[in-house]
């Protein structure tokens, strides 16, 4: 598959929203972008892309200067034909392709098993605003992702703006090939014993923004094309490359009885092994696809002491293999795509973990830290394809249960009186929750406490200095807390009527309504975009002593937000010197996105959650 020449989104645990669309002067313009792929019988292809763009600023210059072109060697070849810069006074300067070097592309771990993901990286020299680059190069997929099978996909993002996309694909009579555009307009025609495919796309006016909430294959103008009849066969594929993965060897064998020795439930064994791959196996990245998909086998994971998704899966499997234990292998989305194309390939599929029919539960070994039977929040309601056994390939991860997930923040803080705050913060997270707390406690040792305390404090609006305290992150219980003492630096301002908010602290997770209802701080996103939405349960409650003589002029308003799907409650209160505010969501949604209706609800919602969350208090003379 060619991907790298095109743009691809990429979203984190932190949601990203856009502006809202409108026109704007392109920075990126391509004039002209060719696409020719002859696909042969046996899956194999040569790819040939053409490109012809211009910048229109410096940093736009600087962004495509160099160009990247990802590709395995162990599937073909990659060669440069041209590239060089056009001057806006016409004067050509070829780039020296003697200097294109093959190098890891970024993100491939730096471990021996993991370096057939490469890329070339072309520089143009001498490129400047308005001035035109011109790329071509060949690919030969020599050997194909599954044998006998041809896939392609591509996207295109709307922040550039293109002129002229000719894409043209020609495969044997008889090789049918199944498409699903949107945005592009197609045809197909015979000619020569062969059939014809030709995709056409235009679209120059573009957006400042188009970050979204879901994912460039759910919603961008995009194109996939596949020789796969369905996902039936897609999964029938996987199958074969996979193999003999998960053979049950003399080593594995020995293994799976070490590590369930002494254990007679059944369940109880599938938990030990899961614990014992969680806990010991390192996990490297490198999603489906992109690295290819045949796993290294479970004895080769189990000397190596790491693997991809694919190798935790095989070793996991082998492992209750031996101990007469059932497990499918799930192919799923890990980042925010919730559509699968129809147009079987792939792309919205760069992921894989187990199915274990027996206890009808999901398991994913790469997180380190999950309960077993729990899972990350990205992965709740996903499409997934399942590989092997009985029955429907597609099908849909459960929702994630409404009391599973659920944060709990509490803030004491006491007020000197040069204005200077000190106090403690306890976060905890169950579910879900207690994994990306977990997470978090595992940036906080990486980045060292005191200065994560620092930068978490900065990110809050609050400067001080700080320290957590927690418990190994790399457990598996489903409740997690982490402790923190702050002290923020004086603001004598507020004991002179200034207006101020009462301190977050040391706050590592969200605050109620973000996440689970959608990105809350992004307040420009289209009600039109759909965001993932969870349910849940979220408590804040920040109690802040001030000094004797002092009180707030007036608190401010309650609030109470229902819908169908959630409800927001916002409670303030002041006993003595201690005033207190306590937040609350209770979200039970019934699909893994807000769209429609429930978007614009949701939306409507934010902005009262937002103006509730900046809400501030002034203090009384003394």
């Amino acid at each position: 598959m060619i991907r790298a020449s095109l743009p691809l989104a990429a979203l984190a645990f932190i949601l990203l929203a856009a502006l809202p669309a409108r026109a704007v002067q392109p920075s990126i313009t391509v004039q002209r972008m060719t696409v020719t792929i002859e696909v042969r019988a046996d899956g194999t292809a040569t790819i040939l892309q053409h490109r012809r763009q211009s910048p229109s600023s410096r940093a736009a210059a600087a962004q495509i200067g160099q160009f990247p072109i990802g590709f395995n060697p162990s599937l073909g070849t990659l060669d440069i034909l041209e590239a060089y810069t056009v001057k806006t006074n016409g004067t050509r300067i070829d780039a020296d392709l003697s200097q294109v070097r093959v190098q890891m592309a970024p993100g491939v771990p730096n471990v021996p098993v993991f370096h057939d993901i490469q890329q070339k990286v072309v520089v143009f020299p001498d490129l400047a605003e308005n001035d035109t680059e011109v790329l071509t190069y060949r690919e030969e997929q020599t050997v194909p992702l599954f044998p006998g099978q041809f896939t392609w996909i591509a996207n295109f993002a709307r922040t550039t703006a293109f002129e002229d996309v000719e894409i043209r694909v020609t495969a044997p009579a008889g090789y049918r090939l199944q498409s699903e555009a949107h945005g592009l307009i197609g045809t197909v025609s015979e000619q020569d014993g062969k059939t014809l495919y030709v995709w056409r796309y235009r679209a120059t006016d573009v957006v400042a923004e188009d970050l979204a909430a879901v994912s460039s294959w759910d919603r961008l103008p995009r194109l996939f094309i596949s020789s796969f009849p369905d996902y039936a066969a897609l999964a029938q594929a996987y199958a074969a490359r996979a193999g003999g993965a998960a053979t049950v060897t003399p080593r594995v064998q020995a293994k799976a009885d070490e590590i369930t020795a002494g254990i007679e439930d059944r369940r109880a064994q599938a938990r030990a092994i899961y614990e014992w791959v969680s806990g010991r196996i390192r996990y490297v990245a490198l999603y489906l696809g992109s690295g290819g998909v045949v796993p290294h086998s479970a004895d080769e994971v189990l000397a190596n002491g790491y693997g991809d998704c694919k190798d935790h899966t095989v070793l996991f499997e082998a492992l209750l293999k031996a101990r007469g234990i059932v497990a499918q292998t799930v192919m799923i989305n890990l980042d925010n795509a919730y559509t699968l194309s129809e147009a079987p390939t792939i792309a919205q599929l760069n992921h894989v973990i187990s199915y274990l029919p027996e206890f009808d539960l999901y398991a994913d070994t790469t997180t380190a830290m999950a309960p077993f039977g729990m899972l990350p929040f990205q992965e709740y309601g996903k499409p997934i394809v399942l590989v092997g056994g009985a029955g429907e390939v597609v099908r849909r991860m459960p929702l994630l249960p409404p009391g599973l997930a659920e944060i709990s923040a509490v803030t004491d803080a006491h007020m000197q009186l040069d204005g200077a705050m000190f106090g403690t913060t306890r976060v905890e997270g169950t579910g879900p929750a207690a994994i990306a707390l977990r997470l978090a406690a595992r940036w906080v040792q990486t980045a060292g406490h005191e200065g994560a305390a620092r930068r978490q404090l900065s990110s809050m609006g609050q400067e001080g200095t700080g320290v957590f305290a927690f418990p190994p992150p790399d457990g598996f219980e489903a409740r997690y807390a982490v402790d923190g003492r702050f002290r923020l630096d004086p603001l004598p301002e507020v004991l002179e009527g200034d207006s101020f908010a009462p301190p977050l602290g040391l706050l590592l997770l969200i605050r109620p309504g973000d996440y689970y209802l959608g990105p809350l701080n992004r307040p420009t996103l289209p009600v039109s975009e759909a965001t993932p939405c969870f349910s849940g349960r979220q408590v804040e409650t920040l109690r802040l002593e001030v000094p004797e003589g002092r009180q707030p002029v007036r608190l401010p308003k309650d609030r109470t937000i229902r819908q169908p799907f959630f409800t927001y409650t916002a409670q303030w209160s002041v006993q003595g010197q201690v005033i207190t505010v306590r937040r609350e969501l209770v979200a039970a949604f019934d699909g893994p996105l807000c769209s429609g209706e429930v978007r614009s609800a949701v939306a409507a919602a934010m902005v009262e959650i937002r103006r509730d969350q900046r809400a501030k208090i002034v203090l009384s003379d003394p």
